[in-house]
């Protein structure tokens, strides 16, 4: 055989081994990067029942204020209404 013959050979046998490495390489990274990012998932599944427990005692609590608010606003129309129906009594009388 001519050496340069040997010589390519040569060359793409080891450029073979050192691609399929890589691949390997790539691939064992890749399955560390889907472990990682489930665990990132778990964690922000967490993190937002958390929140969601935290935060809905002051959804409520908004919810109430806006129903006081109703509330103060009945009651002072209904004060209101009695004066008014007091006063025209008093003018009657």
């Amino acid at each position: 055989m001519e050496p340069l013959t040997v010589l390519l050979i040569v060359v793409i046998t080891v450029l073979t081994v050192l691609l399929l490495i890589v691949g390997i390489q790539v691939i064992v990274i890749l399955r560390e990067v889907k472990t990682t990012m489930q665990r990132i998932n778990g964690t922000m599944d967490s993190v937002d029942r958390i929140v969601n427990s935290v935060s809905s005692p002051f959804s409520s609590m908004g919810g109430l204020m806006e129903g006081l608010k109703s509330g103060l606003k009945v009651a002072e129309t209904f004060i209101s209404w009695i004066k008014k129906t007091h006063l025209e009594d008093e003018e009657e009388n």
